[in-house]
């Protein structure tokens, strides 16, 4: 799978691995990425057998450069020559990492559910339409939404909502609040969780696919020599990164100052009366956590009683700034860690 995707299948029907329904993660040109999941109706090996027809078709028309509603479209056609097909929902959608765009549309599937970093949820319902082959001449509906820095996407199919005498909105709210709860978590646990909080107490009475996707920002990794000529560079390579967080301004310059004092301790107390030491800048989300770490292998000069190691004001602007600052001195050197919290 690309980076930044999980997925989860389970067959209703042990001890099959087959079934009904499927996810796919397609590669296609432009660095973009396609994503279906779709729920034959039925179960067992004769819903597996349509099943893998209209997966390969799916993934076909994809890679031949067809948008979603187009590969919907031809889809439907397929699917009326089909046996067993008729009924079958699917949502395919492609993505675009680097923008989060998202072009999607959706045939009969449950609505894709976008779980915000400040934890409000959004329904991708807008690209919605019937089933395949219940209607085979009419025009497949598009619609386009954008998947945030640090938003988590879900899909599924109706087996891991649907419950005998429930509404499939009261399913799909719970697995919503379910998701809110866990989305800090790495995401394959988040995938295996959200499976195991929701699977009734006496198993899924459906086939389950469930496919997720955090879109990230690549952690920064930054070396610099603990001296103040390279404190200029350091700061404008932390700017860049940041500008691609999507962090609101004002916690953006929070983070850039705060990080700034942290890298100027290390080029003034790390290596005294010493040169050629190196420093090490981490910064990475973890969750709706951003968490940065500045390192040394160096020893710290002990300074005068009335005075503090870290600059002066430094530890004290350090800690206005953050929500959480650590410093652990060890015979390995410094590690200044600062978190953010950039949700609730």
């Amino acid at each position: 799978l690309p980076d930044g995707f999980a997925v989860r299948y389970e067959p209703a029907t042990p001890p099959l691995e087959v079934g009904g329904d499927w996810y796919d993660v397609v590669t296609l040109g432009g660095d973009r990425i396609g994503i279906v999941v779709g729920d034959c109706v039925g179960r067992g090996l004769t819903a597996a057998a349509v099943m893998g027809q209209l997966r390969s078709a799916c993934r076909a028309l994809l890679l031949e450069a067809n948008g979603p509603a187009r590969t919907l479209n031809t889809l439907d056609r397929f699917a009326d020559r089909l046996p067993g097909a008729l009924c079958t929902t699917v949502f395919c959608g492609v993505l675009d990492p680097a923008t989060g765009t998202l072009t999607y549309s959706s045939a009969g599937h449950p609505p894709a559910t976008l779980v915000h970093r400040d934890g409000s949820a959004e329904f991708l319902d807008a690209g919605g339409s019937l089933p395949l082959a219940v209607r085979v001449e009419a025009n497949r509906p598009e619609a386009t939404a954008v998947v945030p820095v640090g938003s988590l996407l879900m899909l599924y199919t109706d087996g891991l909502v649907e419950r005998r005498r429930e509404s499939l909105d009261d399913g799909i709210a719970r697995a919503t609040e379910v998701a809110h709860d866990v989305r800090e978590a790495d995401l394959t646990d988040l995938a295996a969780g959200l499976m195991g909080r929701l699977r009734p107490d006496d198993g899924y009475e459906d086939d389950v696919a469930l496919l997720l996707y955090r879109r990230s920002v690549p952690p920064l990794q930054l070396d610099f020599a603990a001296h103040p000529d390279s404190l200029a560079s350091t700061r404008t390579w932390l700017r860049a990164w940041l500008a691609t967080t999507e962090l609101e301004t004002e916690l953006a310059q929070d983070v850039l100052v705060a990080t700034g004092e942290a890298c100027a301790n290390a080029v003034e107390h790390a290596y005294p009366g010493a040169s050629g030491g190196n420093a090490h800048l981490a910064a990475r989300f973890t969750g709706s956590r951003l968490v940065v770490v500045v390192t040394d292998d160096g020893r710290w000069k002990q300074p005068p009683p009335d005075n503090q190691v870290l600059r002066g004001r430094g530890m004290a602007m350090m800690e206005a700034l953050a929500d959480a600052v650590t410093v652990r001195h060890d015979a390995d050197g410094t590690t200044v860690t600062l978190e953010w919290r950039t949700g609730p």
